[in-house]
């Protein structure tokens, strides 16, 4: 088997996990519809946030909206949805656009009252920032008929969606180096997205070099 082929496989299998992890977390928000937010959950916030309308829209807006955008981000992705049904392509990008805008708004309102304190919100209010720019970005692109920047920011735009993959990814290891609750929720505030862009990056790089290089 050529290193090739290797690749291609480590590739496919990568992706697959991506979208079975992605749908795993997608399908969350049901259970927050039938059997409500999760006490343990409530009894970390202040009871500001607790009595307050507002906070409880933003919250139900953020874990929908964040929950649609997962669940079909990743098919924007696909080559075989792209080329062939192109009409729907741009219906899900019209969805997800709508869900990752609203995601990314509600996360930077909800991220002020963040448990632990101002580390862990600035944390979630700069990853709002950049899923609010990148999504935006990525739709004024193709408006543009800009492709190739559209794909960039697009990815840019899921992987910072799937870092609500990577925080539930994270909490339970996190209780490998410590027990502090609120300490290791500061550090996965920003390790569960930077790892995300830092990939997101390396993806784009590696699409741009395959883009042939016109002389004439």
């Amino acid at each position: 088997m050529t290193q090739f082929k290797i690749h291609k496989i480590m590739k496919k299998v990568i992706w697959i996990i991506i979208v079975i992890l992605a749908l795993l977390v997608g399908f969350i928000p049901i259970t927050y519809l039938t059997s409500g937010v999760s006490k343990g959950y409530l009894e970390l916030k202040s009871q500001e946030a607790l009595r307050s309308t507002t906070w409880w829209f933003f919250l139900y807006m953020h874990i929908i909206s964040g929950g649609i955008a997962i669940l079909i981000g990743w098919l924007q992705f696909s080559s075989i949805l792209l080329k062939k049904y192109s009409r729907l392509h741009r219906i899900i990008g019209k969805i997800y656009l709508a869900s990752a805008l609203a995601c990314s708004l509600s996360g930077f309102y909800i991220g002020f009252y963040a448990t632990g304190g101002l580390i862990p919100a600035v944390g979630f209010i700069t990853v709002s920032c950049i899923y609010f720019y990148t999504t935006l970005m990525g739709f004024l692109l193709i408006r543009r008929k800009q492709i190739i920047q559209h794909q960039n920011f697009m990815t840019y735009s899921y992987a910072t969606c799937l870092s609500a993959v990577s925080l539930r990814l994270s909490v339970p290891f996190s209780y490998l180096f410590t027990d502090n609750y609120i300490l290791s929720y500061s550090i996965i505030a920003w390790t569960a997205w930077i790892p995300n862009l830092l990939v997101a990056y390396w993806v784009n790089k590696n699409r741009e070099e395959k883009i042939p290089i016109n002389l004439s």
